[in-house]
């Protein structure tokens, strides 16, 4: 260990502020500082803060650090502010605003600019919390700017997500809208000695009652300036069933929890009966970064990696989606197979809302979406006249009998661009190509997966007929919505009795794939290509 980590892990403050703002500079020394810390990390409970301007956020997290050192526990505060256009630094600087622990050497605070990065979260802001950890904080805090997608952000670095709503300004609404409510583990109704407090808690109990069965976060009310609730929210914070919950651990060079088997679908799996969540894995790819974090656990007995696919909070759209990135880090895990879940329309009669469909076939009608790892000076052509993996289709086929779910064994997948659906022209033309549903993902998943050499499978389940029937428009939001719930229950019900089923080896020729697929030389193929996928082609390189 440099003397730099090593006076970081002796509590040296003057050594920490540098190495947090190297990292913020992306400094390659302080990058190295923190890949040498890194097995430090993984002690501390990292806890984002996040919710609408004006809820007192600040305010709270200033109280909740009091809070903690009365406990006797060291506090890092991560404040991520708006970017100055001038200087590229944080305007507000919560620095600034918790004068009250400057002196305190158990809390390190660093106020951080978004910098205009995606979801206004810097890579730096994780990395941060990573550094905070390693140094021995017994808490990070990340408080978000509170608008734009840092909203839902914030819940792929932290551990734990508090969502702060104030009576009487109408943020539960927005909060639903923005999809926030999905990704909170503790609700705060701060400023709950305003009028409409009891209205904002019934609301969000409300919005609760819609998602599907299981522990509902807990609500607490706080008056941040004068510390009521405060230690109830710590309190809720430390419960067993929220520091059970999976803390983030970055892939590259770390060690983590390998699976064969991986589920794409939506967050709401990660909470389904039976699964038991043991390690949340920040991925990083030569790609870029997948829709979400991994959240690897077991399920029936066998280890199983889920991936939210629009990520959680469904916050990025059909063809914003990094695919390869999301198969890539999937591959990373060791992953083999995959059972992909997909809402999807129906454009058959006999593919009735709540009916799954196992396709065997896809159309693809997007645009311009990158399918393929290959091209930099390497090509290759992989066989793709059968694009699903027939054992894995078979293992699906059973689970859903024994979960009692109207399920069809064959078909083909339209695979359209979106975001908006189809004219009802088009669903016709593709009804009159034989078409049995219409999505906008899982072509693309198919494609890479199969260049992966990942065994892959589609349970498309059906929500409710395409604009071509007679019916369409009769249909209600409510409607929509609840078969919607239900076919998430049943897609609980499919994936844990098609893991229980499946072998431990694989008889298919999925895993092979690339075996005879590869035309460039491989004499002609260039380093940093060969690098870059050596995780794909490295057995088939010398």
């Amino acid at each position: 260990m440099n003397d730099w980590s090593r006076r970081i892990r002796e509590g040296d403050a003057r050594a920490l502020a540098r190495a947090a703002t190297g990292i913020e500079n992306r400094d390659p020394r302080a990058l190295e500082v923190l890949r040498e810390l890194q097995p430090h990390a993984g002690h501390a409970v990292v806890v984002g803060i996040t919710g609408p301007p004006g809820a007192g956020k600040s305010t709270l997290v200033d109280a909740m650090a009091r809070e903690l050192r009365r406990q006797g526990r060291t506090v890092g505060i991560v404040a991520v502010d708006p970017t100055s256009r001038r200087t590229g630094g944080a305007i507000l600087g919560d620095r600034i605003r918790m004068l009250d622990h400057h002196a305190d050497p158990g809390i390190f605070i660093r106020s951080m600019a978004t910098r205009g990065a995606s979801g206004g979260l810097a890579q730096a802001t994780a990395d941060m919390a990573a550094l905070l950890d390693a140094a021995g904080k017994d808490f990070v805090i990340i408080e978000t700017v509170g608008v734009g997608q840092d909203e839902v952000e914030i819940a792929g670095v932290a551990q734990l997500t508090i969502v702060v709503l104030v009576p009487g300004m109408g943020d539960d609404v927005q909060a639903i809208k923005a999809g926030i409510m999905e990704i909170a583990d503790v609700f705060v109704i701060n400023k709950s000695d305003q009028p409409g407090a009891d209205r904002t808690e019934r609301e969000i109990q409300a919005a609760l009652s819609l998602s599907q069965d299981g522990p509902k976060p807990p609500i607490v009310r706080t008056i941040a300036t004068d510390g009521t609730g405060i230690p109830e929210l710590i309190q809720a914070v430390g419960s067993p069933r929220l520091r059970a919950s999976v803390s983030p651990r970055h892939s590259q060079g770390a060690h983590h929890m390998q699976s064969r088997i991986a589920i794409i679908g939506g967050s709401g799996l990660y909470s389904m009966p039976g699964f038991e969540a043991q390690e949340e894995v920040v991925a990083e790819t030569p790609f870029g970064s997948p829709s979400d974090n991994l959240v690897v656990g077991k399920l029936a007995g066998r280890t199983v990696a889920f991936l939210a696919r629009h990520g959680r909070g469904h916050r990025i759209s059909p063809s914003e989606l990094n695919f390869r990135a999301n198969i890539y880090a999937l591959k990373s895990l060791g992953v083999e197979r995959i059972i992909s879940l997909s809402a999807v329309g129906s454009l058959k009669e006999e593919h009735k809302p709540l009916d799954f469909v196992i396709p065997d076939q896809f159309v693809d009608r997007t645009r311009g979406r990158v399918s393929t790892f290959f091209g930099e000076g390497l090509v290759a052509h992989v066989g793709f006249s059968d694009p699903v993996c027939p054992q894995l289709a078979d293992v699906v086929r059973q689970a859903c009998a024994a979960a009692g779910v109207t399920a069809t064994k064959g078909g083909s997948y339209l695979c359209m661009e979106g975001p908006a659906f189809s004219t009802r022209a088009e669903s016709n033309l593709y009804r009159s190509w034989g078409m049995d549903v219409i999505g906008m993902t899982n072509l693309q998943e198919a494609k890479l997966a199969r260049e992966a050499e990942i065994c892959y499978v589609t349970v498309a389940m059906v929500t409710d007929y395409d604009c071509w029937h007679p019916d369409h428009d009769a249909v209600t939001v409510t409607d929509i919505v609840a078969n919607l719930v239900k076919n998430a229950e049943n897609a609980c019900k499919v994936v844990a009795a098609a893991v229980e089923r499946l072998p431990e080896e694989r008889s298919c020729k999925c895993g092979s794939a690339l075996a005879h697929a590869i035309i460039t030389d491989r004499k002609l193929v260039p380093e940093a290509t060969r690098r870059k996928l050596d995780l794909i082609v490295g057995k088939y390189f010398p």
